[in-house]
């Protein structure tokens, strides 16, 4: 099983966008799939047309100190908590507002940063890859999340102000480092990139500057792709029901060499 987590310390970079759209072009190229939103929000479910859920506290719970007791049945119950996406080989642990709840029992002490790696070793061994969904910041929660992770991907807007959050993930993963993580940086990916746009242009060549060869292929601004949210679709989906949309096509491709890429690493 490989655990892969999305995460930049700012919003409205494309991370849940980023991690459905994974998720499901790797569920298409035959992996076994799932996909934990740890963020409070539950995007994810809204995204992919589920309903919001506590999936991500039910797992936190079962292994913080002060919850644990009260769920003789956990493995049961964690299971439970897993919804089945309506795609082929796609499985969402869906998050919710009750996310907190368990930050703030986090808080009370001093965290294990391996709680969140443990749990899904031992919970969901049967996936051959679990992408995590990210809340831009979460404290303990976010550093055990990141801990948990094999690869870190970093989504990274092409829109001004881009670069901060990714400076400051960068930060974190290089902090994780230094206390013996032992993931690493899959890559930072551009998102909301437009070659026609002079500022867009500008700002990869920013990020590419700072990052070198750790830069991926962006994936580019289209109408196709932010309208997936609300259209309940992955861009899969809204290419087979739009099959001559060209911006569809292109960013499906995206996706689809971003998660080859990424097997490959």
């Amino acid at each position: 099983m490989k655990i892969l987590a999305v995460s930049n310390q700012k919003g409205g970079v494309g991370k849940t966008t980023t991690a459905v759209n994974l998720a499901a072009a790797f569920a298409i190229s035959g992996k076994n799939v799932l996909l934990a939103d740890f963020d409070p929000q539950g995007n994810a479910a809204a995204f992919l047309g589920l309903a919001h859920a506590p999936g991500a506290y039910t797992l936190l719970a079962a292994y913080l100190p002060a919850l644990a007791a009260l769920m003789p049945n956990k493995n049961e119950q964690i299971q439970a908590a897993v919804q089945a996406s309506g795609r082929e080989r796609l499985s969402l642990l869906p998050g919710s507002a009750e996310t907190v709840t368990a930050q703030a029992l986090i808080f009370t002490g001093a965290p294990d940063l391996t709680l969140v790696a443990r749990a899904i070793r031992e919970q969901f061994s049967r996936y051959d890859l679990v992408i995590l969904d990210t809340a831009p910041s979460l404290g303990g929660i976010l550093e055990m999340v990141l801990w948990a992770a094999d690869d870190i991907l970093v989504p990274v807007s092409c829109e001004a102000a881009g670069l901060e959050g990714a400076k400051q993930t960068i930060a974190t993963l290089k902090a994780l480092t230094a206390k013996g993580w032992p993931g690493r940086l899959a890559g930072l990916l551009p998102t909301f990139y437009d070659e026609r746009t002079n500022e867009r242009r500008i700002v990869l060549d920013e990020i590419r500057a700072l990052f070198g060869d750790a830069v991926l292929s962006p994936i580019h601004e289209a109408a196709a792709v932010r309208e997936l949210p609300a259209n309940q679709l992955t861009i899969f989906e809204k290419l087979a029901s739009e099959k001559s949309n060209r911006y569809a096509l292109r960013a499906a491709q995206e996706f689809s060499g971003l998660a080859k890429n990424l097997l490959k690493g």
